[in-house]
Parts: structure tokens; sequence; C-alpha cells
């Protein structure tokens, strides 16, 4: 089983609730990772991460830092709830879609070099975790 340790708190979601949605994802996937740590932040420690390792100097919605069997997930709180008005779908929802998100590229998945395998994954995920 997935050993999933979590950072910071996610409104709307308790850690029980963020751990059990991780490991329903993975269970989606059909792959598994042995850790998995969850940090929610704000979008300036996000902006920090970022700037710091895609040298990109603004905030973002998550990072994902993929290890050996591992991988770590920062979520920006303030640019989730930013998106999910923008969606307007809660916050919740919005944190959810970024978890799967965050978890794909854990597993080795990269939107921006592949041909639209982790955005065809990514639907098929929400549908089979029922966030459609």
């Amino acid at each position: 089983m997935t050993n999933i340790e979590i950072t910071g708190s996610a409104p709307r979601l308790t850690q029980r609730e963020v751990a059990a949605f991780a490991r329903k994802v993975l269970l989606a996937t059909g792959e598994e990772i042995g850790e998995i740590s969850i940090a929610f932040v704000d979008d300036a420690t996000i902006r920090g991460l970022n700037r710091k390792f895609r040298n990109k100097n603004k905030p973002t919605d998550v990072l994902t830092f993929p290890g050996e069997d591992a991988c770590e997930i920062v979520i920006s709180i303030d640019q989730a709830r930013r998106q999910a008005l923008n969606e307007k779908h809660s916050l919740a929802t919005e944190l959810r879609y970024l978890l799967i998100h965050g978890i794909l590229h854990g597993l080795g998945y990269d939107h921006e070099t592949d041909k639209g395998e982790m955005n065809e994954l990514e639907v098929k995920v929400r549908e089979k975790v029922g966030l459609e």
C-alpha cells in the first residue's frame, strides 16, 4: 500500500479524504507509487519552487517532483481557488483534479513531451473516480 504524507491543509477536504482519493487515483491507473508526499501551500511558496526548479518566476497550480517509487506533489491552494472560480466548480473538485494531475506526473507521464497520452489518461482517470 502507498504511504501518503500530507502537510498543510486543504479547505473542504480532510487529510484522510485526500489520502483516500490519492489511493483511488492510483487504483484507477493500475499503477503504484511506494510513497507520496502532498503539500498544500500558498502562491508565494509555489512561486519560489517554480522559480527554483523550473526557472519560471510565477505561481503555478501544481508541481510534482518524481523520484524512484516516490513523488512529492505541491499544490497551491490560492491558484486552485482561482481556477475553481473560473471553472465554476468547488475548490474540493479543483484540488482533486490537481491531485490526479500531480499523481500522473509522479508516475512518469509528461503532457509537455508526450503526444497527448497524459491528457487522455487524465480524462479516463477522472471518469473512473467520478470526476467528469
